[in-house]
């Protein structure tokens, strides 16, 4: 069996959680309730909730949607295209993607959430 793994951003605390546990609403098909260390369920509308690849860079980081990598001297950001049913790469201030793959020669420098300030960096 294929391993599923989540990770989420508290949009209130604005601090990044391996959840404990995640319920779902069936007939919504949508994330009902999260648990997080140190804290009961709470509503899933309070956070952001990113799947795993099912890759790691090169330094064997997993890397999630929404992370921000480094190959060669362009930054790429991890995003699902729902329009081919996968994850692809990116790259920050160009309509340049690359496949997912490719995190294998990456290296991991941030996140949409933590690391904002680089989206305005790579900006034209």
């Amino acid at each position: 069996m294929k391993e599923i793994k989540f990770r989420v951003w508290d949009k209130v605390r604005l601090k990044m959680f391996k959840p404990q546990a995640i319920t779902f609403d069936i007939q919504m098909q949508a994330p009902f309730a999260i648990s997080v260390p140190g804290r009961s369920w709470e509503p899933a509308e309070k956070f952001e909730l990113l799947q795993w690849t099912g890759l790691s860079d090169a330094n064997e980081t997993d890397v999630y949607e929404g992370d921000f990598i480094k190959i060669s001297s362009a930054i790429y950001k991890v995003i699902w295209n729902k329009s081919i049913g996968s994850f692809e790469l990116v790259e920050l201030g160009s309509s340049l993607n690359r496949k997912i793959s490719d995190v294998g020669i990456s290296d991991i420098v941030g996140n949409q959430y933590q690391n904002a300030n680089l989206l305005q960096i790579a900006a034209p």
